[in-house]
This record gives structure tokens, C-alpha cells and sequence, in this order.
């Protein structure tokens, strides 16, 4: 179970990094936004461009399904995946350059 963890972590990072690549001056932060030390796990993801917040995600860990987000002028959809809605958040950044 804790390498399942793991590898959906890495997944997560690495589409994080992918944005970063092209978008325009984009950072990110994960930050644990409540455990209850059993068995869920509520990571919030931080986007930034030019150092303003552009998006918030807030996505269950043990199964990947957001809870509640926002990034730009997306349209909201849930329920989603974490995966998923990282897709869209770059595929709407590659339409928006």
C-alpha cells in the first residue's frame, strides 16, 4: 500500500513538473492538509504564476479523488482524478500559449 503511495505521488510531481515546463514562471507547493493517521490523507496543491495563486486542488491520496479545485477560468467537474484534472490543467495551458 505505501508503495502505491508513493508512485501516485511521483505521478503527481512529475505532471507538477510538466506544467512548470510550460507554463509561463509557474511554481507549485503540496502541502498534508489533514491525516487522520489510518486511512485518508488530504494533499492541497498550490499552483502559482508570476508568484500570485492561480489554482488550489485538494485530492484524497489513498485514491486519488479530488475533492474540491480551482485553477483559472476552468470549468468545474467532480468528480475527478487527480491524474485527470492534472491532464486538464496542462492541456488547458498548452491551448492557453
Amino acid at each position: 500500500m505505501i508503495q502505491l503511495f508513493h508512485e501516485k505521488k511521483e505521478t503527481v510531481r512529475s505532471l507538477l513538473n510538466k506544467l512548470v515546463e510550460i507554463g509561463n514562471n509557474v511554481t507549485w507547493r503540496i502541502n498534508n492538509s489533514y491525516s487522520n493517521g489510518i486511512d485518508q490523507t488530504i494533499l492541497e496543491i498550490q499552483i502559482f504564476e508570476n508568484k500570485l495563486q492561480t489554482g488550489r486542488i485538494a485530492f484524497q491520496l489513498e485514491d486519488g479523488h479530488v475533492i474540491n479545485y480551482r485553477y483559472k477560468e476552468m470549468e468545474k467537474r467532480i468528480p475527478v482524478q487527480i491524474v485527470d484534472m492534472l491532464l486538464d490543467v496542462i492541456g488547458y495551458e498548452m491551448q492557453a500559449a
